[in-house]
């Protein structure tokens, strides 16, 4: 059961900041903080829909919350003319917001990724939280 608790603290490490590395000269912090988050992003999602999947009609009955919160991640939502599941749409929108900041660092770019960011930061929290909450031991 341990190792299945390390990604969500890994995700909660990255997603608050917390880590040690420096950047590189020159980056940008904002973006280096994105690009973190999505990488927890990948991970987590993943994590909680895997172990959804691996048993949907048990977690159905046993833990109906956080089978209702997966099925929200896997909810299909239009990106451009192709329909992807919520959890990817997020993921996708940070991509795109995050090239248009890139490429021109506006205010109005920098608030559309910001907005983004914060969305696909709680998706993360909620994931993490039920991931921690669905593998802790429930022994007295």
């Amino acid at each position: 059961m341990k190792k299945l608790l390390i990604i969500p603290l890994l995700a909660l490490f990255i997603v608050t900041g917390m880590t040690c590395r420096p950047l590189d000269p020159g980056a940008d912090p904002f973006v280096v903080r994105v690009e973190q988050s999505q990488t927890v992003a990948n991970a987590t999602f993943d994590f909680v829909l895997n172990l959804d999947q691996s048993n949907r009609p048990f977690w159905r009955t046993n833990a109906p919350a956080f089978h209702q919160f997966c099925e929200w991640l896997r909810t299909p939502q239009k990106y451009g003319t192709n329909t992807v599941p919520r959890a990817v749409l997020i993921e996708l929108n940070v991509s795109d917001l995050k090239l248009a900041y890139k490429a021109s660092r506006t205010s109005g770019n920098s608030n559309a990724l910001w907005s983004a960011w914060s969305v696909l930061n709680q998706a993360i929290i909620q994931s993490t939280s039920w991931s921690n909450i669905v593998t802790t031991p429930t022994h007295p």
